[in-house]
C-alpha cells in the first residue's frame, strides 16, 4: 500500500510539473481539473494533499470575480489620479473609505494618520503644486511590467499568504510643477493600497522621496540664476 502511495504521489508530481508548463489557461484550468478530480478519485493519504491542492488552485489564476474586483480597484486609483490632476478634492475623496488609515511616506514616528490627516496634506500638494501627473510603471526596470499588482503566494510572515485583488501594490512615478518657481518635480513612489468590499481605499502605506522634491526645487533655482 505504502508503495502504492508512493507511485500516486509521484504521478502526482509529475502532473503537477506538467500544468505548471501549460501557459494557456483554458488548458491548464482543464488540467487543473483533471487533476483535482485524480487526487480524489486516488483517496490516497497524502500528507500534503492540502499543499498540492493549494498549488493546483494557485496555477488556474484567478477568478472572473477576482479579476473583475482588481479591475475596479485599478480604476479607482486611475479616478483617484485624476482626481489629483484637476485638484478635485470632492472626486479624490470619494475613493476613499471614511476610516481610512495612511501610513505617510514622511517619517512621522511610524504612526498611523486617519482621513482628515490625508486630506490635509492633499492640500498641501494642491496649494503647492499644479499639474499633478501620476505616470504608472515608470521608473520599473521592465518596461512592459504593469503598475499594478495584487495578491501574493510567498511571504516571510506565517499566514500571509493570499490571492486577495484588494491588497494592491502601485508603482510609478509622480511629476509636478512646483507653482511659486516653476520647477517641475518627479518623484518615484511606491504604495500598497488595501481596498474594502465597497472598492474604497480602506489602508494605504506610501513610499516615496520628499525631501528629494525640495532639492529639485532648490536645484532648479540654482540653474536658473
Amino acid at each position: 500500500m505504502k508503495s502504492l502511495n508512493k507511485l500516486i504521489k509521484q504521478i502526482v508530481y509529475i502532473l503537477f510539473v506538467f500544468l505548471s508548463s501549460i501557459k494557456n489557461k483554458k488548458m491548464k484550468n482543464i488540467y487543473s481539473s483533471l487533476l483535482v478530480a485524480f487526487i480524489a478519485l486516488t483517496s490516497c493519504n497524502f500528507g500534503d494533499i492540502n499543499s498540492i491542492n493549494s498549488k493546483v488552485s494557485e496555477n488556474v489564476g484567478p477568478s472572473d470575480q477576482d479579476q473583475a474586483t482588481f479591475q475596479k480597484n485599478i480604476d479607482a486609483h486611475a479616478t483617484f489620479a485624476k482626481a489629483f490632476n484637476e485638484e478635485n478634492m470632492e472626486l479624490l475623496m470619494s475613493t476613499m473609505a471614511d476610516s481610512l488609515k495612511w501610513s505617510p511616506a514622511f517619517y512621522n514616528g511610524n504612526q498611523i494618520l486617519g482621513i482628515e490627516d490625508f486630506k490635509s496634506q492633499l492640500q498641501v500638494y494642491f496649494d503647492q503644486f499644479d499639474e499633478v501627473t501620476f505616470h504608472p510603471g515608470e521608473g520599473l526596470i521592465n518596461e512592459d511590467a504593469p503598475a499594478y499588482w495584487a495578491g501574493s503566494h510567498y511571504s516571510s510572515g506565517e499566514d500571509m499568504v493570499t490571492s486577495s485583488p484588494n491588497g494592491m501594490r502601485v508603482y510609478g512615478t509622480w511629476s509636478a510643477i512646483h507653482t511659486e518657481t516653476g520647477a517641475k518635480i518627479y518623484n518615484k513612489y511606491y504604495g500598497v493600497l488595501n481596498f474594502n468590499s465597497e472598492n474604497k481605499v480602506a489602508e494605504i502605506s506610501d513610499w516615496m522621496d520628499i525631501s528629494g522634491m525640495q532639492a529639485q526645487i532648490e536645484n532648479y533655482l540654482a540653474n536658473k540664476q
